[in-house]
């Protein structure tokens, strides 16, 4: 069984030497936890040119690549595929008075999304503001049959996925649940599953620095 490192120390402890290749993962929490910050690790810990992939629904390309530097976490070797809307989506909404905006961007979305993860040959992907798929489903059902479609085609390209929500809407079909919690006696992180392997139970101290996230298992 291949693991791959989460690019924390303290979490790959927690999880018993990292994440098992080849599965769905799923960060979850409030926003201001670290979601994308445990996505930058994920994607810098692996450091093959095309083998990583970002896909973005929340914040723009230039954002993340400067975020990531000021954390000295290279994304030079990631390639990103921004789905934020551009300027001229503005402009441009009174389409959706006849069509949703579900039915409208879905399709071009997928095909952009398939089309990176073959192009890459992607091995790690990380989705920043994966709530946005609900937006681009038409019902509770057609949602989940595209959350499932999704994680199994990127896994049958051979990928590690690593998906950032506020929400629990996929945790049925998430293969790990990492949890991060921001509370008044600090900031948490405790796994909620994991599918396959035994991992260290309970709430576990963390840091956010400026150097990233810097995770202190317990003693249990």
């Amino acid at each position: 069984m291949t693991r791959l490192s989460t690019g924390i120390e303290g979490l790959d402890q927690i999880l018993h030497g990292g994440l098992i290749a080849g599965r769905v993962y799923l960060a979850h929490g409030h926003p201001g936890t670290g979601k994308t910050t445990l996505g930058f690790h994920f994607l810098a810990a692996e450091a093959k040119p095309g083998g990583n992939l970002l896909i973005t629904f929340d914040q723009p390309e230039d954002h993340l690549r400067s975020d990531a530097r000021t954390l000295g976490l290279s994304m030079d070797h990631v390639f990103v595929l921004d789905l934020t809307p551009p300027p001229e989506t503005f402009s441009a909404m009174q389409s959706y008075d006849i069509f949703s905006p579900a039915e409208i961007e879905r399709e071009p979305m997928t095909v952009e999304i398939a089309k990176a993860i073959r192009d890459t040959n992607v091995q790690r992907v990380f989705v920043d503001g994966f709530d946005l798929f609900r937006q681009l489903a038409t019902d509770a059902f057609n949602y989940r049959r595209l959350i499932q479609s999704f994680f199994r085609f990127a896994t049958h390209a051979g990928a590690t996925v690593l998906v950032a929500s506020e929400t629990r809407d996929c945790i049925g079909d998430a293969d790990a649940v990492i949890h991060l919690g921001l509370e008044d006696s600090g900031r948490n992180v405790r796994i909620l599953k994991y599918r396959g392997s035994d991992f260290q139970p309970g709430n576990h101290s963390m840091r956010l620095t400026s150097h990233g996230i810097h995770i202190f298992p317990n003693a249990a």
